[in-house]
């Protein structure tokens, strides 16, 4: 009874102009068996994904992030809020499951590409951490001549270990990365080049997704690693080696970036600065929890997003991030989220 009053008054003092969303992979159902939670929650089930397109296209403008731009460069008065769709990585399930979903509709959205899923270089290291978590009950390795051990033994000590190692991978350097991973591979009988495979999407699916104007590619690094542990000249290569190639592939111009992990513990001024120096891209994204403002119009290279959880099954969760008031709470009112 109180939802609504509350929704209104809220939006009388927090009104935002709309919210981009992020996921990564849809798949057909969830399964029964157990999981990580953290890669539970990157996954949409499609009857969901479904649902969520049904209710935002009753009430609100779902755009392209090109129409995005147009409308923080206009700060025209429109009638409704709007919402912007993206997937992020290039995940093979983004074609196979999420498109028909999208185009039954007629809804645009974004799949923003690392350019080594396509080139099958990428290391999809969380898919294979998971599995190893899983499988054992204990997990150790080396790392700059420490010695790192888990225990893995229950649930809540599986979901602990692999934040644990994800952001030790997350945060070390290239070199200390491959070493990690070639010791995991090793030491429990796992093949990283299996994983993207499985998982990503090839250029000839890119290039079919890109030809359907509903579908705008954008920019995720050539690697995806956190910008933040490159020098600048690494993060100048990674970002237009991978918008370069993204073009010539498609024969299309790469408007929008998406930064890899995106939270503030991987992007920071210096790494804002250095995609607003560039100077190539309309928007660039954030995975900062925040509605979009007309004031980002100055911080284009920063907008924030909303994740859409796959744990996430009931529609007026999504409603309060989307009004504003779940994130409003968690930026403490703060309206403009960059880093």
């Amino acid at each position: 009874l109180t939802y609504l009053p509350c929704k209104y008054a809220f939006n009388f003092f927090y009104s935002v102009e709309g919210s981009i969303l992020f996921m990564h992979k849809v798949v057909a159902e969830k399964t029964e068996k157990n999981r990580i939670e953290l890669m539970e929650a990157n996954e949409i089930d499609a009857m969901f994904l479904e649902k969520m397109i049904v209710h935002l296209k009753k009430n609100y403008d779902i755009i392209s992030l090109d129409e995005v731009h147009k409308r923080l460069e206009s700060l025209n008065n429109y009638k409704r809020k709007f919402i912007a769709i993206t997937f992020d990585d290039g995940y093979k399930d983004n074609l196979t499951l999420a498109y028909p979903i999208f185009k039954k509709y007629n809804v645009p959205f974004t799949v923003y590409i690392t350019n080594s899923f396509p080139n099958h270089t990428a290391k999809l290291w969380w898919y294979m951490l998971e599995d190893i978590i899983l499988e054992y009950s204990e997990i150790t390795f080396l790392c700059k001549k420490k010695r790192y051990h888990f225990k893995t033994n229950s649930q809540e000590e599986k979901n602990r270990s692999f934040l644990s190692i994800r952001e030790l991978l997350i945060n070390a350097s290239k070199k200390e990365l491959s070493l990690i991973l070639e010791q995991l591979e090793n030491s429990y009988n796992k093949n990283l080049e299996s994983y993207i495979k499985k998982e990503a999407l090839n250029w000839d699916e890119i290039e079919t997704l890109s030809k359907d104007p509903l579908v705008t590619i954008g920019c995720h690094t050539v690697n995806h690693l956190a910008l933040k542990t490159l020098s600048e000249e690494e993060i100048i290569e990674e970002v237009i080696k991978s918008k370069n190639e993204l073009q010539q592939k498609i024969g299309q111009e790469i408007n929008h970036f998406a930064y890899p992990y995106g939270t503030s513990n991987e992007i920071r001024e210096r790494e804002i600065n250095i995609l607003n120096s560039l100077n190539v891209f309309k928007t660039s994204t954030t995975t900062r929890t925040g509605n979009v403002f007309s004031s980002h119009k100055d911080f284009k290279n920063s907008l924030p997003r909303i994740q859409v959880l796959g744990t996430q099954r009931d529609i007026s969760v999504l409603n309060m991030y989307l009004w504003g008031f779940l994130p409003a709470l968690k930026n403490r009112f703060r309206r403009v989220v960059t880093v």
